[in-house]
């Protein structure tokens, strides 16, 4: 207070006002380290491995600064992103001592969309990535390389978004250059870009190692657009795309051009449209390309050098195959051998045409043990992969086509369930439903069936099929009228009235793998 504002004399005022800075210039004293103490350094590399660890995005944006992987940044983000980090040049980000870090490992989860709308905006994250609507901005350019090792460790970076269309070497990296990419996934992503374009990276510009990685989502753009990689010099191993690309030149399914190097038991599975160069899980396979176990099972379409493998193949394409029936393609031309669904999905095939699927995986003189899982006659092969290292195989380590139902949701089928409308809502679909019978003397008579989904963002055709009893049916087989999508924004809905026994239902779409994007069973015993 004020001296004015005391009611004690006016030396007793003075004599409390010294005591008080006395007392406080004491506790600061006491509050602050003694001269030459230090505060112990952030270990950002805790299990020693030499990769720093990245626990937010902030971080993930902040390695553009660190190319090389080896923590010795000074920029400013770079250090607002890492704060209270080790700089002694011996033990640099808490890498072991002696021994320089070269790269960064994922220990979470990242996601773009931190309110949760589906929607990519300046209202995530405080609009630190939207970038006035281009989105994010790719690691690495052409002159200057992201050169580091990068491990998901299982993890998954979700809404990764970008829009820029008139950009060259786009994707979560722009460049990579001699790295080691292992254990990553992208799902939910958005990307539009011009050239080489690719969920994981737009261009693996020299000795690029990819192993154990997976994208979902859609991606767009000119030439060698693809759904993990756009223009790749090294190799793709245990990898797959569940991607929808989108090209207005050359478009690939998992990679785009081929240059040099090794696809080895990978696949793709979503839908390819391009003009010319166009092929289900890659563009161009050069001279100096092999593809070796690996297949393609999504719709594939273009004008001119089109595959449902590979659109262009000048180099060495072994033991791969593509599903004729779902890419709509049937060349035998050396770009990969044509099957039908049911060859591609009968697990009697290892014995015939997937005999020679146990590949090398890890550049031992050894092959492995077979890296597939063959599963039932209504699966693709799927990669035993254990993306995360905890033992135990999860949907997304399977390919995006198994698992185990949420609760509450019906057992799972591979025939009824398809799981990007699981987890993946924004760009598939979800369904429910509910059903109201209609009573009678006689009792009930007919079950009328109700239910909404989110539309993918893209025009797609719909075939709704009934359970007959035995088999899904369509409704033109069973003789019942075609019903009517109405679309309210991104919501349509349906109606249409058939047997209590028929109100299980699922919903294909021609736009993709032409699998089942939604399930839901409506029966009920007592109605």
């Amino acid at each position: 207070l004020p001296l004015a504002a005391c009611r004690l004399p006016l030396a007793a005022c003075r004599l409390a006002l010294l005591v008080t800075l006395a007392l406080l210039a004491l506790a600061l004293l006491l509050a602050a380290p003694p001269a030459g103490a230090q505060t112990t350094p952030t270990d950002y590399d805790a299990d020693d491995d030499s990769l720093i660890e990245i626990r937010n995005l902030a971080q993930l944006d902040a390695i553009r600064h660190d190319l090389n992987g080896n923590g010795d940044a000074s920029h400013a983000d770079y250090i607002a992103a890492f704060p209270n980090r080790d700089t002694n040049a011996n033990t640099l980000m808490g890498c072991p001592a002696g021994m320089a870090c070269n790269g960064y490992e994922l220990m979470a989860d990242l996601d773009f969309d931190s309110d949760g709308d589906g929607d990519i905006d300046a209202a995530d994250h405080n609009g630190d990535y939207h970038n006035a609507g281009a989105g994010w901005s790719p690691i690495g350019a052409d002159a200057t390389p992201f050169t580091a090792a990068f491990h998901g460790n299982g993890h998954t970076i979700a809404n990764l978004f970008i829009n820029r269309a008139a950009a060259t070497e786009v994707g979560l990296f722009g460049v990579v250059s001699g790295s080691a990419i292992r254990n990553v996934g992208l799902i939910k992503v958005n990307i539009t870009g011009q050239n080489r374009v690719g969920a994981l990276a737009g261009s693996a510009a020299s000795s690029v190692s990819i192993a154990n990685s997976y994208a979902a989502g859609q991606v767009s753009g000119d030439s060698n657009v693809s759904g993990l990689v756009g223009y790749l010099v090294g190799t793709i191993t245990a990898s797959y795309a569940a991607v929808q690309v989108a090209a207005s030149g050359s478009g690939g399914g998992l990679a785009g051009w081929l240059q040099s190097g090794a696809i080895t038991a990978s696949y793709a599975t979503g839908a390819v449209s391009g003009n010319t160069n166009v092929g289900g899980l890659a563009v161009w396979v050069a001279a100096a390309g092999t593809v070796t176990a690996s297949y393609a099972a999504g719709r594939v379409s273009g004008s001119g050098n089109v595959g449902g493998l590979v659109g262009t193949n000048n180099g060495t394409v072994t033991d791969s195959y593509y599903d004729r029936e779902r890419t709509g393609q049937s060349d035998n031309t050396g770009k990969g051998e044509p099957k039908t669904t049911a060859q591609l999905q009968a697990p009697t095939a290892y014995e015939t045409i997937y005999r020679d699927w146990n590949v090398d995986l890890d550049g031992d003189p050894d092959t492995d043990d077979n890296p597939w899982d063959f599963g039932n006659d209504e699966e693709y092969p799927l990669l035993r992969v254990d993306f995360n290292g905890d033992g135990t195989p999860t949907w997304e380590e399977f390919g995006l086509q198994r698992r185990a139902g949420p609760p509450g949701e019906p057992a799972y089928h591979p025939a009824h369930d398809h799981p990007e409308s699981y987890y993946n809502p924004r760009y598939f679909m979800v369904a429910s439903c509910a059903v109201g019978f209609t009573w009678t003397e006689a009792g009930v008579t007919t079950a009328t069936l109700n239910f909404h989904l989110g539309l993918y963002t893209r025009p797609v055709t719909l075939t709704l099929s009934l359970w007959d009893g035995a088999v899904f049916r369509t409704l033109q087989s069973q003789g019942l009228p075609t019903p009517e999508l109405r679309r309210d924004g991104r919501i349509a809905t349906v109606s249409i009235s058939t047997a209590p026994e028929q109100t299980r239902f699922r919903l294909d779409s021609e736009y993709g793998l032409n699998l089942v994007l939604g399930y839901a069973d409506c029966h009920t015993d007592d109605p």
